[in-house]
């Protein structure tokens, strides 16, 4: 995919990335399937604790029910919530006292099942070091329901952490993309104007007509993991791979 032969290349004072499906790909097979995976790993770890527990079906379809239900909520109000908190609120459903080290046992015995199926894209490092030179710099926006510190540690152990000089997630933050407050926060931390930075993201709705809205240029990363809409205007810049970002960048 490259650039219009009328479309000007991209100069910004900064460059802001998503994270999943952009530059890390989690996971690399079915979500539901894994989110079965992840659930018993919380039950497992409730049972090795002592914890009397729904049977395996009823404990899973618990979560998922929450899960739906917080989904909706977030959709609507882009307000965002995490997947400790659906446990929290499944766990003290069934009468458990819930405390933070319990919490965050449990999600850890969740992510343990994930982390496996996380990867690096093999253009990401290079491209984010040519950027990262040219640019100066790189911020991050990620929609998550995970907590912060999960996807910190998995940039580090992927070697791409001091690429960046902010992250937002919106875990933290509160609000989800397309949110205008989360690019708002995003420009702030990079030190310039939204139209003075570019976006780039997988993901039409958030990743797109988000940061447009608040005056900044971004850029689509097509995944074979999302549907895109067929109105998607023919100027739109697109890439397939990150290392294609030199199509569209003043380098």
């Amino acid at each position: 995919m490259t650039t219009s032969p009328t479309m000007d290349k991209l100069n910004p004072k900064a460059v802001i990335f998503d994270l999943g499906s952009t530059l890390i790909e989690y996971p690399s097979t079915i979500w539901e399937d894994v989110t079965v995976e992840c659930v018993a790993g919380v039950r497992e770890y409730l049972l090795r604790e002592g914890y009397d527990l729904p049977e395996a079906g009823e404990f899973h379809q618990a979560f998922l029910d929450l899960r739906d239900e917080y989904r909706k909520v977030a959709k609507e109000t882009l307000v965002e919530w995490t997947v400790p908190q659906a446990f929290r609120k499944l766990l003290q459903g069934i009468r458990i006292a819930v405390h933070d080290e319990l919490l965050d046992n449990a999600f850890d015995a969740y992510y343990r099942v994930l982390k496996p199926y996380i990867y690096i894209y093999d253009d990401t490092i290079e491209s984010l070091g040519r950027i990262k030179s040219r640019y100066g710099t790189l911020g991050l926006i990620s929609n998550t329901i995970f907590p912060e510190k999960i996807h910190r540690d998995e940039l580090i152990r992927f070697d791409a952490e001091p690429f960046f000089d902010f992250m937002v997630f919106s875990s933290t933050f509160g609000l989800r993309k397309p949110h205008p407050d989360i690019f708002f926060k995003a420009a702030n931390l990079a030190g310039f104007a939204p139209s003075e930075c570019v976006y780039i993201g997988d993901r039409y709705f958030e990743d797109i007509t988000g940061p447009e809205a608040v005056g900044m240029p971004a850029v689509l990363k097509r995944s074979n993991a999302q549907e895109y809409p067929d109105s998607i205007p023919s100027d739109m810049r697109q890439v397939s791979s990150l290392s294609e970002l030199t199509e569209h960048f003043d380098f």
